[in-house]
């Protein structure tokens, strides 16, 4: 059995697909800030990823925290791009 926080794996996905239109810097340590900045405004969701629970537990999360999410994505994204780490 292992942990997973459900909400790491929906931030990363929301964050390639709504940099996708950004013009900014998108090197690993952007990204990484980016995401870390994102996941501290949202509550962890772990699930065990026995038996394939993890999906269901997935599709869920999503529906229930999608906007919580975008929001948390897009504030990051403008605050990383504004301050970047490495200048």
């Amino acid at each position: 059995m292992a942990l997973v926080n459900v909400m790491e794996k929906l931030v990363q996905e929301k964050l390639e697909e709504m940099l996708q239109g950004e013009k900014c810097c998108k090197c690993e340590r952007c990204l990484e800030d980016m995401t870390a900045k994102a996941l501290n405004k949202l509550p962890a969701k772990y699930v065990s990823t026995h038996n394939g629970e993890l999906f269901s537990k997935l599709d869920s999360t999503v529906r229930q925290n999608s906007v919580d999410i975008n929001v948390a994505v897009a504030e990051a994204i403008e605050c990383i791009s504004k301050n970047p780490s490495h200048t």
